[in-house]
């Protein structure tokens, strides 16, 4: 995750959690929804959105590449 896409997290938190209007449970799937079902027609990184339409498994296969290197020790 980049630091334009922690902001944009940070930023959904901020909102939420300042309206009151939904719990931690809430926000957690939320944040669960985007990482599984992506919106590729509304991109944070437009060319990663490109990938994932044009070339699935490319799409794929660096996604678990970057799951490997920055979220599994």
């Amino acid at each position: 995750m980049n630091l334009k896409e922690i902001n944009n997290v940070v930023f959904l938190l901020k909102l939420f959690l300042s309206a009151n209007i939904v719990c931690s449970v809430q926000i957690l799937l939320s944040i669960c929804s985007l990482l599984t079902d992506p919106n590729p027609d509304d991109p944070l990184v437009p060319e990663i959105a490109h990938m994932y339409k044009t070339d699935r498994a490319k799409y794929e296969s660096m996604a678990q590449g970057w799951t490997h290197k920055y979220a599994m020790c």
